[in-house]
């Protein structure tokens, strides 16, 4: 089916702390200030999140002034940065080989680390925030998703796709009748797999080559709100192919991240950060 972009292609401020655009009459992007993304999906008779990002601001009542239909949300993965919101739903979605992921980065220590972030880079919270509550707020109730699930919202129809590599329990979503794929950071131009969750390259690229198999024209990922296409995911398998020692560089992050010896190796298209571990 065609997808006809809404003329709303601007940043709406519905929030005190979130913007939201509407991408499509169905599809609507929403972007915390650190430029992580997460997506609500709505059909006839549900919505679907997914991803909640640092969970800063309130997604509930967010969503509440975009659509009253009931959500349903599902996170990609079980980083810091796509699933500390998880606590604000009753109930997410997540696939079990990163249950302990993402309790383990939505903990004290890893909440913590997130507001000293935001603090040092002088970002502005919300309104009211309760930087104790958020901290201890816990990791949510965690409902297993299993890769072929399909969320019937009402006229839109999604498929759960095994998209392991970044972590073991990464997860896409399919809406079949857009054919329009979301990744979180399964699949983008600056993915991480040099961590400890992380499989092997090989793996990733095996992942990669079979999600192009899939009936899907373009795929949204975690840190832009901009659409890919085919092409650029036969590309992130040539930049991870390509992929050496020799080539790569050293890589520059946070204390948290930097004992997992990061390299990188870029290309004039994108890059990727391993290290030597993730070659086997």
């Amino acid at each position: 089916m065609e997808n006809k972009s809404s003329n709303k292609n601007q940043y709406k401020h519905l929030s005190n702390y979130y913007q939201v655009r509407e991408i499509y009459p169905w599809l609507f992007s929403i972007k915390d200030p650190s430029d992580v993304f997460c997506y609500l999906i709505i059909g006839e008779k549900q919505s679907l999140l997914y991803d909640t990002m640092y969970g800063i601001g309130s997604l509930p009542d967010l969503i509440k002034k975009i659509t009253e239909k009931p959500v349903t949300v599902v996170l990609g993965h079980g980083h810091l940065d796509h699933a500390n919101g998880a606590y604000q739903f009753d109930e997410v979605y997540l696939n079990e080989n990163d249950f302990e992921l993402c309790r383990m980065h939505t903990s004290p220590f890893y909440r913590n680390t997130i507001i000293e972030r935001l603090n040092e880079s002088k970002q502005a919270l919300p309104q009211n925030f309760n930087v104790n509550e958020y901290i201890n707020a816990g990791c949510g109730n965690f409902k297993n998703l299993e890769p072929g699930k399909i969320f019937d919202l009402g006229s839109l129809t999604i498929e759960a796709i095994a998209m392991e590599g970044h972590t073991a329990g990464s997860i896409g979503l399919l809406v079949k009748e857009h054919k329009i794929l979301f990744n979180s950071d399964a699949a983008n131009f600056h993915v991480w797999m040099f961590l400890p969750e992380s499989l092997l390259i090989s793996q990733y690229i095996a992942m990669l080559k079979r999600t192009l198999l899939l009936d899907f024209d373009r795929f949204f990922v975690g840190h832009s709100g901009i659409s890919l296409s085919k092409t650029d995911m036969q590309k992130m398998i040539t930049i991870a192919r390509n992929a050496s020692l020799e080539k790569a560089e050293p890589y520059s992050t946070s204390d948290l991240f930097s004992v997992f010896n990061p390299i990188i190796y870029r290309e004039k298209d994108g890059e990727i950060v391993f290290n030597e571990s993730k070659l086997g």
